[in-house]
């Protein structure tokens, strides 16, 4: 989410504060099984409920519900420190008395993969009485600033004070604030790990929080304070409504997409359901090291989204990674193994003809293929656009004719092996769905020869309607900007058609160290991020605004693991197969 959005939703949020008497939020974590293929996966859904003695305030639509407790456990027996549920269960509630002065937007999302149940109570303080309040609180204060052991910490304190006192009365409120975070555990020692989690996270942000003993059934029931029934009362903390957008709890690990594939589950446990149609642009690009799940995640996708649409998918496949006969087979693909000595039909001089690509262009393609010095590129490109071969041997032929004999240094390996057959022949049918394998062609440059002139018989495909392109190890191409703009320029004109283009690869700072790179990588409306090198971080913090905490977890993840970025969403996934997929893509023992 952008700082704007985020800004305009916590913006929201206080006016939805001051707008009211009283508030309750409650974030309720929902257990479930998501199904798919007779396979089923724990998640988890987080459903958030807010609660006013007003009307409907008309904020972040919402709309009326049912009592979400009304078929919440009870109370079956109390302990000193935990109840006992009437669903077999133990519960605990864990209350927060302090906070630092400063707390990051949306914090509390940070208990939303432990906690069960967060129940946050806003209540506002009378007007006159919370200025005679914070008036007070900074009198207090000011009287500190005198001697000789002022500190830094007792300045800043007194200058927020000094600032809610010429607010409070106008464009803020005070609020007490009660913080209930629930845990339930079918035994001691989950309840245990989960309250030492909390409070783990608790303290790194300077939150006191604990677990008051002989008031866990009060506390289990919502309870604030004292009554003629409930003879206890805690702690009032207070909070000024301006303050109070960094309680902003709208926040949830869901990528649920309508007519989406499920990819597996978030960090949160809830289940990722991913359409790229539901995106402004249908480009993916998927990173990770080898030994990450790259190759598993892509074909996961690839298997999933033919059985959820229709749609033809073709591919380069460099390593020969989804030619093998069983892979190809469950994906529906012809697989093409471009053998060695094979005659092609790529010839470049005849794709400029039939309207695959301009001239220029090719030129340009060209000189990058066979490395041909920038001094020399503006009389190739005059040389290429003017000349009247239908073939690409006929344009060398023409070079040999006017004596260019500084171009043909670079050139004449057009007719010679293992060049001469790619453009050579009759051009391979493209007609079903078409993956090339290449692995057998051992020359890198050759590779990416056949790569781009590939890419460029696959273009007229794509612009007849919902078609996939993907390239795997992408990064053979960083060398060459032409390529690159070549891709770009494929996704960019099938973007109407319906088109996906996929871009894989273990090593993206190469691709980023061109601007056509970076346009591929930054552009692209979905990323899936798995395990990085150390090399990658600083590419991946420029190119998608990750912080050094999820650079952290990209460098540790697991196989499978990683974060996907799919237009405002941002999330951790673990990628999940089913065990038929396991067994027949797995190029490893484990994703």
């Amino acid at each position: 989410m952008c700082i704007r959005d985020r800004d305009r939703l916590t913006n929201n949020f206080t006016q939805l504060l001051n707008s009211v008497n009283e508030v309750i939020i409650y974030v309720k974590n929902v257990f479930d099984f998501y199904e798919y293929e007779n396979s089923q996966y724990p998640v988890v859904i987080t459903k958030f409920y807010f609660g006013v003695r007003e009307n409907n305030p008309g904020f972040f639509n919402m709309r009326d519900t049912t009592d979400p407790l009304k078929d919440r456990p009870t109370v079956a027996y109390e302990h000193s420190d935990k109840v006992a549920l009437s669903d077999g269960s133990l519960a605990k509630v864990l209350v927060a008395y302090n906070y630092p002065d400063y707390l990051p937007d949306g914090f509390l999302f940070e208990y939303y993969g432990i906690a069960d149940e967060i129940f946050v109570k806003f209540k506002q303080v009378d007007q006159y009485k919370a200025i005679k309040m914070v008036s007070a609180a900074r009198l207090r204060a000011e009287s500190l600033l005198t001697g000789n052991r002022v500190t830094p910490e007792t300045e800043r304190k007194v200058q927020k004070l000094r600032d809610l006192s010429a607010t409070i009365g106008g464009s803020a409120r005070l609020f007490e604030i009660y913080l209930y975070i629930v845990i339930k555990g079918r035994s001691e020692e989950e309840l245990s790990e989960k309250e030492f989690r909390i409070k783990e996270i608790a303290n790194a942000r300077l939150i006191s929080i604990e677990a008051p003993k002989y008031i866990q059934r009060e506390l289990y029931e919502l309870k604030t304070s004292i009554n003629a029934l409930t003879p206890f009362s805690i702690e009032k903390n207070f909070i000024d409504s301006l303050s109070a957008g960094s309680f902003y709890p709208f926040i949830s690990e869901d990528l649920i997409d309508g007519n989406g594939v499920f990819l597996g589950v978030s960090g949160s446990n809830s289940p990722v359901v991913y359409n790229p149609y539901a995106r402004n642009n249908y480009n993916i690009v998927i990173l990770g090291e080898t030994g990450s799940g790259k190759s598993m995640t892509t074909k996961i996708f690839l298997r999933r989204l033919r059985k959820k649409i229709s749609i033809g998918i073709n591919g380069i496949d460099p390593e020969n990674e989804y030619v093998k006969d069983v892979v190809a087979k469950e994906l529906g693909i012809t697989p093409i193994l471009i053998r060695p000595g094979q005659k092609l039909g790529l010839d470049l001089m005849r794709f400029v003809r039939e309207g695959f690509i301009d001239a220029t262009d090719a030129a340009e393609l060209l000189a990058d293929l066979y490395y041909v010095p920038q001094e020399l590129r503006p009389r190739l490109r005059r040389l290429f656009v003017s000349s009247d071969a239908d073939t690409i041997f006929q344009f060398v032929d023409e070079l040999k004719e006017n004596k260019a004999e500084d171009l043909l240094k670079y050139l004449d390996a057009i007719e010679s092996p293992p060049d001469s057959y790619v453009y050579d022949g009759i051009p391979i049918d493209i007609s079903g769905n078409t993956v090339f394998g290449i692995k057998e062609l051992r020359n890198q440059r050759l590779k990416v020869v056949v790569s781009s002139l590939l890419t460029l018989l696959l273009q007229r495909k794509m612009l007849t309607g919902k078609q996939l392109l993907f390239v795997d190890e992408a990064w053979i191409f960083s060398e060459y900007p032409a390529v690159l703009n070549l891709l770009q320029e494929v996704s960019r004109r099938g973007r109407k058609y319906g088109d996906i283009f996929m871009y894989i690869t273990q090593r993206p700072w190469d691709v980023y160290a061109t601007s056509e790179g970076r346009t591929i990588l930054e552009q692209a409306a979905t990323a899936i991020l798995l395990r990085q090198r150390a090399a990658a971080t600083e590419v991946l913090q420029k190119a998608y605004n990750l912080s050094q905490a999820e650079i952290d977890y990209l460098l540790n993840a697991n196989p499978g693991q990683g974060i996907i970025r799919a237009g405002n969403y941002k999330l951790t996934i673990q990628i999940l197969p089913t065990a038929e997929e396991l067994q027949i893509f797995s190029t490893s023992p484990v994703v």
